[in-house]
This record gives structure tokens, sequence and C-alpha cells, in this order.
């Protein structure tokens, strides 16, 4: 296994946001290039299809693939809607919102339930009545991140715009390093820069520490975990490539089993494919609550977490729930 790397403000944040386009390995035989790009989001979750094309499990349906991570919730929008991303790891709520607004798009999977933590240096800080008052650094302002927070707070008792003082930056990356940096004492992160925040605070000789999950709250209240993350798919994709399903309904699974089983080579591909830094992501594995369960199967715990951000923000998910057609059965 290769030595661990020292973590550097370039690791974190060039490792963790760079989006390169590269080609995956094909097995032996495989057909000319499809000339499909896999859009992922830059989560651990994201891994599971990285397995899955590396290994060749995906090569009948998709030989040649390549894959390119995306920065922001718009950039994947926008991608979907030109049809460069026919097939993309996402937070569930963004095909829901495409969906509802006409575009020909379908949640086949659940594949995270839940990756956002309250990171903070402050040792004393462990429920959310401890951060009353206090300062909050959040990313993607108005989007699922921002919302899942304030949804949280709100079962809680809490008011978010109240009782916190919450500022904003673009990336979770961003708010990554300036936890780490110290620029911030707390802030709301996603997998895996909270993993990445924490290593790179740890090897500047200072601790930060997991505070509060949000998704332990999302359980107290509701009963079930977040499905945050989630696997979309464009009807074209659907009705040109059909063999794709079969393919990702026993692909899928095993490529959880092995990512879980396997964190230090799930960290090596994640660099390799994603552009990600081997070591964070390796650690980070352990919390991102990586999950498969068709959108079908799901749709119970969906529709409870769509509703609950159209009470939060109106025009989320264009004000209303997908109909059934939208899930799909893995």
């Amino acid at each position: 296994m290769p030595a661990r790397s020292t973590l550097s403000r370039r690791a974190l944040i060039g490792g963790l946001a760079a989006a390169p386009l590269l080609t995956l390995a094909r097995g032996a035989g495989a057909k000319p290039a499809a000339d499909l790009t896999i859009y992922a989001a830059p989560m651990t979750a994201s891994i599971l299809l990285a397995r899955l094309v590396d290994s060749g499990a995906l090569g009948a349906a998709l030989p040649g693939a390549s894959f390119q991570l995306w920065h922001d919730p718009d950039e994947l929008r926008a991608a979907v809607v030109s049809k460069r991303a026919l097939l993309f790891t996402t937070p569930t709520p963004v095909p829901a919102n495409l969906f509802n607004r006409g575009l020909p798009v379908k949640l086949l999977a659940v594949l995270g339930t839940g990756h956002l933590t309250i990171v903070t240096s402050d040792p004393k800080i462990k429920t959310l009545a401890d951060l009353a008052g206090k300062p909050v650094l959040g990313f993607f302002h108005h989007d699922m991140p921002d919302l899942v927070f304030r949804a949280a707070v709100k079962m809680e008792g809490f008011d978010p715009d109240k009782d916190f003082k919450l500022s904003y930056v673009g990336m979770p990356m961003e708010a990554a390093q300036m936890l780490a940096a110290g620029r911030v004492e707390t802030a709301i992160l996603s997998e895996p820069p909270a993993t990445g925040a924490i290593m790179m605070a740890g090897q500047q000789g200072r601790k930060l520490y997991r505070a509060i999950n949000l998704q332990d709250i999302w359980i107290k209240h509701t009963g079930h975990p977040i499905p945050m993350i989630g696997l979309g798919v464009h009807e074209q994709l659907l009705t040109q490539t059909p063999e794709i399903l079969p393919l990702l309904r026993t692909g899928l699974p095993q490529a959880k089993d092995w990512v879980l089983a396997n964190p230090q080579a799930a960290g090596e591909l994640a660099e390799k494919v994603m552009g990600l830094h081997a070591p964070i992501v390796a650690a980070s594995i352990a919390h991102s609550a990586i999950e498969v369960k068709s959108a079908k199967a799901a749709r119970p715990e969906l529709e409870a977490f769509y509703k609950t951000l159209i009470a939060l923000s109106p025009k989320a998910l264009d004000g209303h729930l997908p109909d059934a057609s939208f899930y799909l059965d893995l």
C-alpha cells in the first residue's frame, strides 16, 4: 500500500474539487467507446459507479464510458437539460425538480442516506442547544444541504435564522478548508470534505470534532434516514440501452459491498477516477452512510423528505411531489 501522503491545502482543495474527465479502463475486447459520460457528485457514494465501470461490470452496456465530477447543483442541472448527463449521481431532490418541470429524468436508486455533519473546533459543542447563538458556516445556500440543516434544527425546536449566526460559501471544499485553517470555528460539511478538514487540521496540530450528525436528528424525529444521494437516469439512456438496468441491479449491491470491505482500495480508485485524495476518501467511507435501495422501494422516505423541503422552500421541486412514474424499480 502506498505511504500516506501529507494533506496540504492543495490536496484538500485541488484533490476534492478537481473535476477531471477520465476515460476508465476497458475490459479486453470492449467495443468502441459509447461516448457516454457519467456525471458524479463529489461524494463518497459516487465510488459505487466508479467501481462498476472500472471493474468492467457495465462494459456490455457502456463500453468506453467516462467519468466527470460536477461542482455544484446548477452545473449538474445544465448537463441534464442539455443531455450531456444521462446517468448521474445526485442529491435526490435534483432529478425530482427536473422531472416536475417536464424533463424525462427518473430516479433509479438511493445510494446514500445522510452525510452531513456539523464539524467544530469547540469540544463543548455536542448538541444544537450548545451551538445556539454561535456562527455556523454552510454551503449551497438555499439548496439541499442548507435545507436539510434548516429542517433538522426546526425539528429540534430552533429557528435557523434567529438561533444561529449562519453564513455561506459556494462549495463544501471551501468550507472545509476554512474550518481546517481555523478561519471559522464551526461548519456544516458533507463527505468527504468533513473528513478532509479533520485530517488536515490534525496535521496542523489542531483538533476538529464531529459534533452533530444531522442524520441522527432526522432519524430521531422521522424514524427513517435521509434519502439524500441518488442515481438519476435520463429516459434516453433507458430507451437506447435498456440492458443497463439489469447490470446496475446486479452490480450496485456488489459495488457497495466492495467499497465497504476495501476502503483503502476504494480511496485509490476515487483518486484515479474522480481526482479525490485517496486517504481522505478511505477515511470518509465509514461516515458516508452508503446504501443501495431502489427508488421505488424508497418512495415513502423520499416523499417525506421532499415534503419537508417543499415546506421550507415552496419553490423546491416546483412545489409538488413527483408522480409514481418518477420512482424506478432497480
